[in-house]
């Protein structure tokens, strides 16, 4: 499975747009480096190097966001501070203000941001026209958001909202623990969290079996379930919490190995297809499971 992660968005207008439409689009957002004393910078990059900013594979397209923050260590923006708050103080005899001192802060950082290491990171999402959905590979919400408000301004519009199941995904998640029972081709898998609503306290199982009365003790205590992996025909493994959304996605029976004799286009894009089939066919059945999913 190529995404690891996923937070899902319905496309709640359909997205009438060509790869080559998209691609010009995502061409005028196109990622620039961090420079000066600019200390992050979100953009557009081919998720095929020296390829084209849209990877189209039967009507599903592939993005990457490329983000890039530049580090100042702490201790070296403190030192700094601390040097030009003694300097100031020792010039006018004075203590230094509170707004001062945030003045000062500014200045150093400004100071060192030219020559702070950038960290970057990339993003992978796609979209299908055919179903219409949003897939964002990442396990953080914040990341998520920047993939969306970045492609929603590359566009100009984008209307999109996460899924919308009419059951709450800790009730079913709770009542699938307690029962053991779960709908049709999904079962248990080996991880959960339980958090007390009323007092937060929670707990975490891992590599765990899950239909055992340790877990019901729990939940008869007053916890509920936010988070549970399920299986999925036997075959798909995946973590979903009560935003529905998907964590250490993985696929039982692949090796994830890698042909050296076969061309690495060719590899994903047969890799792609089959994520996106899979998916298609998963999150209708885990909509339906959860009471069946509203629109509009």
């Amino acid at each position: 499975m190529i995404f690891k992660n996923a937070h899902i968005y319905r496309l709640t207008q359909s997205l009438d747009i060509t790869g080559e439409q998209l691609d010009d689009f995502l061409g005028e957002r196109a990622f620039t480096p961090c420079s000066g004393i600019r200390p992050s910078s979100f953009g557009w990059i081919p998720p095929i190097a020296q390829g084209d900013f849209v990877h189209e594979v039967s009507g599903c397209f592939l993005l990457c966001a490329k983000r890039e923050d530049k580090v100042v260590p702490t201790s070296a923006l403190a030192d700094i501070l601390n040097e030009k708050i003694e300097t100031l103080e020792s010039m006018e005899s004075r203590p230094i203000r509170a707004k001062e001192k945030q003045r000062l802060k500014e200045d150093a950082l400004a100071e060192l941001l030219p020559r702070a290491l950038p960290k970057s990171k990339q993003i992978f999402g796609y979209i299908s026209t055919t179903d219409d959905l949003l897939v964002v590979d990442t396990a953080s919400s914040p990341e998520a958001e920047m993939f969306l408000n970045c492609l929603r301004e590359t566009l100009g519009s984008l209307k999109v909202v996460p899924p919308q199941v009419k059951s709450k995904p800790t009730d079913s998640y709770t009542h699938w623990l307690r029962s053991g029972k779960l709908p049709d081709n999904f079962s248990l898998g080996d991880q959960c969290d339980l958090i007390d609503p009323e007092n937060s306290s929670a707990v975490s199982c891992r590599r765990q079996d899950l239909n055992t009365g340790e877990i019901r003790s729990h939940l008869d205590a007053g916890k509920i379930c936010s988070k549970l992996s399920v299986i999925w025909h036997g075959d798909l493994k995946v973590s979903i919490d009560k935003d529905l959304v998907l964590r250490q996605i993985k696929v039982l029976s692949s090796d994830d190995s890698v042909e050296e004799d076969i061309d690495p286009i060719a590899q994903l894009d047969a890799a792609f297809v089959n994520m996106t089939l899979e998916l298609s066919r998963f999150l209708p059945e885990l909509f339906s499971a959860l009471g069946g999913e509203t629109r509009g």
